[in-house]
C-alpha cells in the first residue's frame, strides 16, 4: 500500500463505527481475494477452505471474491452484518477492505470518497 501521506486526505477510522457500512454496501462490486485470504476467513469461520470457497467466493474473469446478496436493489458484502451495520469478520477481512480509502483510485480525484465515506477529510 502506498504511504497515506501521499494521499490528499486523512481518515478516521472512528467514523466506521456510525457510518453504517457504506464502503461494504451500495453498487455492485467485488472484493478481490488472494487464496491466503480465503484461507484466513475458512478458519475465521471454522470452515474448510472449499467449503468456505463454494457458500462464500465467486470466480470473476479467472479472479476471486467475494460474494454479495442484493436485498430492494442494494448490494451487501456476504460478511456485512446489516443489524449491526458491520463487517461479522472484521480482523480478517481481504487487504482490499483493509486498506480502504487509501486506493489508488482515490488519489488523483477523491470526490467520489469524500460522498462515499465520513471518516476522509482534509488535511
Amino acid at each position: 500500500m502506498d504511504d497515506q501521506n501521499t494521499f490528499p486526505f486523512q481518515f478516521d477510522s472512528k467514523s466506521c463505527k456510525t457510518c453504517g457500512g457504506k464502503c461494504c454496501r451500495g453498487f455492485c462490486g467485488y472484493v478481490w481475494l488472494e487464496l491466503d485470504e480465503i484461507e484466513r476467513l475458512a478458519e475465521a469461520r471454522k470452515m474448510d477452505v472449499a467449503s468456505f470457497a463454494k457458500q462464500f467466493v465467486r470466480r470473476v474473469d479467472g479472479r476471486f471474491s467475494l460474494k454479495e446478496y442484493c436485498i430492494n436493489g442494494e448490494h451487501f458484502c456476504c460478511f456485512f452484518d446489516r443489524i449491526e451495520c458491520q463487517c461479522l469478520f472484521y480482523n480478517s477481512r481481504p487487504r482490499q477492505c483493509r486498506t480502504f480509502p487509501f486506493w489508488e483510485k482515490f488519489k488523483k480525484d477523491p470526490q467520489e470518497l469524500f460522498l462515499e465515506c465520513p471518516g476522509v477529510s482534509l488535511p
